[in-house]
């Protein structure tokens, strides 16, 4: 009774106060999720983002380096100084700079084209994918407006730009070289490296299905690179975000954005006070769309839970164990009835779960990043840019990766090879560290601790299992000093896996190509194929072609490359010197062809490819020799007919006017006629001496000697023989008839 009363006196008041402090509790729980979620993801995103941003300034500045060091060399090239500042250059001297240029361009990433300019002859030499020309006259004046006097304040550094081709305007950075003691009062001659964009698109990783936007802006606004290209240099100095950025004052952060109706967070970044800003933009959708989803979540949860509080103060002013015990159940997981009677704080309790399955998805994403940069400091060791060992033993305990610096490291090289496969060979070979590092999209290194002295061979079976077309074993590496040698002997050899049938297993790189010797052009066996093939003799072209391909195979793949794309611009020029008549096999352009032996998979294509060339040359030389011999015995003919009354008219005589050998033109003769050139010369003073007998009265003698014949005795037997009669009767007969 006691009971009964406390609730009928106390119950409204009680219920009143746990509805309100259930729905200020739900309304301050939603707003502290909220903001703190908001913030912990912006802040991790930030973090994350200045991690990248760093590595894409180091990787720029790193391309920056190699681009200057490799313009730098060809700049004091002497084939490119004569380029450059000759003004009496042969034409030896074009083709040999321009092939260098060509073969700059070929083997450097991204490079959409190559300018020498000579003050000397104001003439503008180009790649061979942009036309030549004087300097009034070149297509793209842009570039020679970098050569006043005021650039020499950006000498050497990036400058964006359009270049103007035959295909419209392209967007470009070039790199500009040129001797500053020859500034004033004109520069006398200048090298120009116009760099494509997608340089910047692989530094920063910018990709259409990336849900971020990058810029380069500089310092007074105008855009160096974006995401969309038709940015492209254009000025952003007025828009509210890059004053926004400009008015904060330091040189990395983030902030949120307005632009139109969409909200995007800014994260930006500078490595210098007048150096430009790096800007990469993402939906607040993208960051922050969960966390949305979760307050219009709770907001309902808010309206749903008020009746659920009544029917809780009740509960609980009856028995407070009946909750307690409900939550337990809700808990545990094996509780009875956890699928029934859950109602809406089930739900609550699911919606928590996903907002840690949130929180978890965060620090995957950290992970996936970790990896990416231990990749890199692997990378770094194979290719020797880290030679430190204090600075890659740091590195090693900074991002975890999983070997010892001091113990031997065994190597393996697979073609092609991807991730999801290296994730299957790791699982195979649990007790065993292991780890890749891919380079150019397929070859791909792999470097494992641990196991037996059979490792490698086991390892190599299984990733030819998995789909690798070639698998290449290695010597076992004593320390990181060894690393970078011996990958690159197996990088060499995986970009030859085109000599080898699919499934192939080597034990160990090729000699000739892991022992780093220098590999010369076999320029004697260019010249013996190419005179083969002015012979029309194609085969044996082909022979010579196989002796080129072993002794350029040898080498680098940089080396192959370069050689094979040589012989391919000979053989077009062959081709351009028989002229029209030339018939062209599926003939492709230099960067086309330069891509072929790039993804060449099977020698087999590239031999195919030659051995039509080759038949071509062959049934062209043919056809012009058939047309040629038919118009010199018409030439032979016409001479006898002409001169049949001359006595010296002989095969020595005709041989003489045609300026070729006896057997030559007696051969070609009866080849073409059917007839030797003796008997078509008989014929023709038979047909004349037969035909003066039968329509004039002048002696025998005189008619003979008319037809050539100074031999009158010899006149009568070959006429006897050929008539079958003697000139008077032939001539009596004739009458007769």
């Amino acid at each position: 009774m006691v009971r009964l009363r406390i609730l009928k006196t106390y119950f409204s008041e009680i219920l009143m106060l746990v509805a309100a402090t259930v729905i200020i509790t739900i309304v301050v729980l939603s707003w502290f999720l909220n903001y703190h979620f908001e913030q912990f993801s912006a802040a991790t995103v930030n973090r994350l983002n200045r991690e990248f941003l760093a590595e894409n300034r180091r990787m720029n500045e790193y391309l920056q380096k190699m681009i200057r060091i490799s313009g730098m060399e060809l700049f004091l090239e002497p084939s490119i100084q004569n380029l450059m500042y000759r003004g009496d250059l042969k034409n030896f001297d074009e083709v040999t700079g321009i092939r260098r240029l060509d073969a700059v361009m070929s083997a450097g990433m991204h490079i959409h084209s190559i300018y020498v300019y000579n003050g000397a002859r104001k003439y503008v030499y180009a790649t061979s994918n942009v036309d030549s020309d004087r300097a009034e006259r070149f297509r793209d004046q842009g570039a020679l407006s970098l050569l006043g006097g005021s650039a020499d304040r950006r000498r050497l550094e990036p400058i964006p730009r359009f270049s103007r081709q035959a295909s419209g305007e392209v967007p470009v950075y070039s790199f500009v070289f040129y001797d500053i003691r020859k500034t004033e009062p004109r520069i006398g001659g200048a090298l120009i490296m116009n760099i494509t964009l997608d340089w910047l698109r692989e530094v920063f990783l910018d990709t259409p299905s990336s849900p971020s936007r990058v810029m380069f802006v500089d310092a007074d606004g105008t855009i160096a690179y974006h995401s969309d290209p038709s940015m492209f240099l254009k000025n952003i100095a007025g828009d509210g975000l890059f004053r926004r950025l400009k008015a904060r004052g330091d040189r990395s952060g983030s902030f949120s954005f307005l632009s139109g109706e969409d909200e995007v967070f800014v994260f930006y970044s500078r490595s210098g006070e007048n150096s430009p800003f790096l800007i990469r933009t993402y939906p607040y959708g993208a960051i922050m769309g969960e966390i949305l989803a979760r307050r219009r979540t709770t907001m309902i949860l808010v309206l749903v839970c008020v009746p659920l509080a009544m029917l809780l103060v009740v509960a609980v002013s009856r028995k407070l164990y009946r909750p307690i015990r409900q939550l337990v159940r809700r808990v545990d997981p094996h509780a009875e009835g956890e699928n029934s009677g859950q109602g809406d704080l089930g739900f609550l309790s699911s919606r928590i779960d996903s907002i840690l399955s949130r929180a978890e998805t965060v620090e995957e994403t950290a992970e996936s990043y970790r990896k990416l940069l231990q990749t890199d400091v692997l990378r770094g060791a194979l290719s020797g840019k880290t030679a430190d060992p204090g600075s890659l033993l740091e590195q090693f305990r900074e991002f975890r990766i999983p070997f010892s610096p001091e113990e031997p490291f065994g190597l393996t090289g697979f073609r092609p090879f991807t991730e999801e496969k290296l994730d299957r060979l790791r699982s195979d070979f649990p007790e065993t560290a292991l780890m890749g590092v891919p380079f150019d999209g397929e070859r791909m290194v792999v470097l494992f601790q641990g196991g037996s002295g059979r490792t490698t061979g086991v390892l190599c079976s299984r990733a030819v299992s998995l789909g690798a077309r070639i698998a290449v074993g290695s010597p076992q590496a004593e320390g990181l000093s060894f690393l970078p040698g011996l990958a690159d002997s197996l990088l060499r050899e995986l970009r030859f896996s085109f000599l080898y049938p699919e499934g192939t297993i080597l034990g160990c790189p090729k000699e000739s190509r892991s022992s780093g010797t220098a590999v010369t052009y076999p320029t004697e066996k260019e010249k013996e194929l190419l005179q083969l093939l002015r012979q029309g003799r194609a085969e044996d072209a082909f022979e010579a072609y196989l002796q080129f391909f072993e002794a350029i195979s040898g080498g680098s793949f940089t080396h192959f490359r370069f050689s094979m794309k040589r012989l391919y611009i000979s053989l077009q020029l062959l081709a351009k010197e028989m002229g029209k008549g030339f018939g062209s096999p599926k003939e492709m352009n230099i960067g086309e062809f330069e891509q072929t032996v790039e993804t060449l998979e099977d020698r087999t294509t590239l031999d195919g490819f030659f051995r039509e060339w080759f038949e071509a040359f062959e049934k062209t030389l043919q056809r012009c020799r058939t047309e040629k011999n038919r118009a010199l015995v018409e030439q032979i003919r016409e001479t006898v007919r002409e001169e049949y009354a001359n006595p010296n008219l002989c095969q020595q005589y005709l041989a003489d006017r045609v300026g070729l050998s006896v057997s030559h033109v007696s051969k070609i003769f009866k080849e073409a006629g059917g007839v030797s050139l003796s008997d078509y010369c008989l014929e023709v003073r038979m047909e004349k001496v037969s035909a003066l007998l039968a329509e004039t009265d002048i002696p025998v003698r005189d008619a003979a000697a008319a037809a050539g014949f100074s031999n009158e005795n010899y006149f009568y037997t070959l006429f006897r023989k050929r008539f079958g009669t003697t000139p008077g009767e032939y001539r009596s007969r004739f009458r007769l008839r």
